[in-house]
């Protein structure tokens, strides 16, 4: 479901982490510099790396 919400702290939805990946992020610290996913209290971290796991397999 690409309309999901995976960090609630900044509404980063999937959509928006699968962009960032399109411009090159690789890692969970690409996600957080370019989206600010995972910046507030980190809780999303595990799901952001699953998505890139999925992203980039």
């Amino acid at each position: 479901m690409e309309d999901r919400i995976i960090c609630n702290c900044m509404n980063v939805s999937y959509e928006d982490i699968k962009n960032a990946v399109k411009e090159g992020a690789k890692t969970v610290d690409d996600i957080k510099e370019a989206t600010e996913a995972g910046t507030i209290c980190g809780g999303c971290e595990d799901e952001i790396q699953e998505v890139l796991d999925e992203l980039l397999k």
